[in-house]
């Protein structure tokens, strides 16, 4: 009995290990063990992509930006300088002149800013005087084009002369200028106005209309020929006249201009002094170019109209020709 109960023990003991888990180690009282850890849920990461190229989306084609507009054109103007030289058989003024031919010599020198405004000075002297400098002109103004047809300009002129200058200009000392040119084509016509002030007042209009010709390549690949008839008519006042012939008296320059007289013409206001056609003229100037140089000789006609009863002035041809450095 007492072995059949040992026995029981032992199976009991045996199956109770199996179903109870691990066995309990020896010396270790039942109940004391520290708890076993509850089990914990893993949760599960989502994969990672496989590494490759991020989906890319569809492009959209983009419009070209318009071209930029094309630079303005450069500035081609510059300062220049011209001189000129100039010989002429004589002169005369609004197409009014004094009793002797008096050739005469000139030289001028000019400067223009690229803006078109300029400044001028003049020397002449003419032959069979006392003096060297007979008229010293200095001018100011402006040139410039108000389209492709249209240029205009405005200017102030002061002339000094010798004391005994028989010129009949010698008797005005200021003079105001401006003129506006149309080239229409066939023609190209300037009306001129000018205002002339100082020991007498005038005003007149000269309206010009010309034709400029070219002939290139006449001697090398780089010269040229210009042609530029010019037909004008002048109308205006002439004051100028009746004062340059009182001063002329008193000068001793009546006449041929080598006697003395103390007679002094009064000269009255007539009908003849109010603004009135005065001139009539004919202008062919040809020029040869190359390089900086020019040549020119220069054929004129005059034909004066209205003139005044002791005005002596006549129908006379003109000829100058000169020579200009451009720099």
């Amino acid at each position: 009995m007492a072995v059949s109960s040992g026995l029981r023990w032992a199976f009991g003991a045996l199956l109770a290990g199996w179903l109870g888990g691990a066995p309990v180690a020896v010396g270790q009282d039942v109940g004391s063990s520290k708890p076993k850890p509850r089990p914990t849920t893993t949760v599960k990461k989502p994969l990672a992509p496989a590494p490759g190229k991020a989906p890319t989306k569809a492009k959209v084609a983009q419009k070209k930006p318009p071209p930029p507009p094309p630079p303005p054109p450069k500035d081609t103007r510059h300062d220049s300088f011209r001189f000129e030289l100039t010989y002429g058989t004589n002169s005369s003024f609004f197409g009014r002149t004094q009793p002797q031919r008096y050739p005469f010599v000139s030289g001028e020198a000019t400067y223009t800013s690229k803006y078109g405004v300029w400044g001028s000075v003049v020397s002449y002297n003419l032959f069979d005087t006392p003096s060297f400098v007979d008229e010293a002109d200095l001018a100011v103004g402006w040139d410039g084009d108000l389209s492709k047809t249209v240029d205009a300009s405005l200017s102030y002129s002061h002339f000094l002369f010798a004391d005994d200058s028989p010129l009949v200009k010698s008797s005005v000392n200021n003079s105001l200028d401006g003129y506006v040119g149309w080239d229409w084509g066939y023609v190209y016509s300037r009306l001129n106005a000018a205002y002339l002030f100082g020991d007498s007042n005038d005003f007149f209009l000269v309206l010009d209309n010309s034709r400029y010709f070219e002939l290139p390549h006449v001697l090398t690949p780089n010269d040229y020929v210009s042609i530029e008839p010019r037909v004008s008519m002048m109308a205006g006042t002439q004051h100028f006249v009746e004062t340059s012939i009182e001063q002329q008296v008193q000068r001793g320059n009546n006449g041929k201009g080598k006697g003395k007289t103390t007679t002094v013409t009064t000269v009255v206001e007539t009908p003849m002094t109010r603004f009135r056609v005065l001139n009539y003229e004919l202008r062919v100037p040809v020029t040869y170019s190359l390089g900086m140089v020019s040549v020119q000789a220069a054929w004129r006609y005059s034909i004066p109209v209205n003139l005044l009863p002791d005005d002596v002035s006549h129908a006379r041809s003109y000829f100058t020709t000169s020579v200009a450095l451009y720099l």
